[in-house]
Parts: C-alpha cells; sequence; structure tokens
C-alpha cells in the first residue's frame, strides 16, 4: 500500500471519529471549537518536529491564502462543531455536512485547477448528492 493509501484511512478514522467524540462531550461552538484547535496544534507540532524542518514560515503569497484557508476553516469548525453538537442525529448532520464539503472540493478543484470532468467524478458527485437527499434532515 502506498502511504497515500495508509494516510487516506489515517484520515477517514480520525476526521470521521473526531465529531463523534466532540458530540459527547456536549461542548458545540465557539468554546468546543477552541478547544478542538488548540488541541490540534498537539498532533501538528509534533509532526513538524518527527518532519524535522521545524516551522518555517512561507512567501508572502502562499503565507496570505493559508492565513485565508485557516480562517475559512475556523468558521467552518465553529459551524460544523454546533451543527455536530445540535438535535440533528449525528447520523445524519455529520455526514451530511461531510457529503456537502467533498462536492465543494470536487467543484473547486475542478473550477479552480482546471481538473478534467470524468465519469468518475460525476457519478461521485451524484452519488454524494444521493446520499445528501437520502439523509437529509426531516
Amino acid at each position: 500500500m502506498r502511504i497515500e493509501g495508509l494516510l487516506i484511512v489515517v484520515v477517514a478514522l480520525f476526521w470521521g471519529s473526531w465529531p463523534l467524540v466532540s458530540r459527547a462531550s456536549g461542548q458545540g461552538g465557539p468554546t468546543g471549537s477552541l478547544i478542538l484547535s488548540l488541541a490540534s496544534l498537539i498532533p501538528i507540532g509534533a509532526a513538524a518536529i518527527f518532519q524535522g524542518n521545524g516551522v518555517v514560515l512561507p512567501a508572502s503569497g502562499p503565507l496570505i491564502r493559508l492565513l485565508i484557508a485557516g480562517m475559512m476553516m475556523g468558521v467552518g469548525l465553529v459551524a460544523f462543531n454546533m451543527v455536530a453538537n445540535s438535535e440533528i442525529d449525528a447520523s445524519i448532520s455529520i455526514p451530511v455536512i461531510d457529503s456537502a464539503m467533498l462536492i465543494v472540493s470536487a467543484a473547486g478543484a475542478i473550477y479552480f485547477f482546471s481538473e478534467p470532468v470524468t465519469t468518475q467524478k460525476i457519478i461521485g458527485i451524484t452519488l454524494l448528492l444521493a446520499g445528501i437527499i437520502t439523509l437529509r434532515p426531516s
């Protein structure tokens, strides 16, 4: 298995599980999101140290894009954490949000990075939409 395959499994396990652990805490909203963000710095820092490069800031262009992306991630995290801790069943809210996010990512990659529109991508996006429609909160 290529390292990317292993990393996909790690992402699926951890990103699929952390919202459940967060919901079990009962702490949604900005406070829960702040604690999640601060705790996330521990493995990020450990990875930077393990990689051996330390923390080197990129040039101003990439740095500005990363700062904007980080702010977008923060807004999304607060909203996600509020919904994940809401009255909507976690088995509905979390997969619907995740599927919608994947559709935005796929469409954005096609639009902004000129990635090809393939039959495989069309089928995948269609299945994601079908999942959202099927699971949508009533």
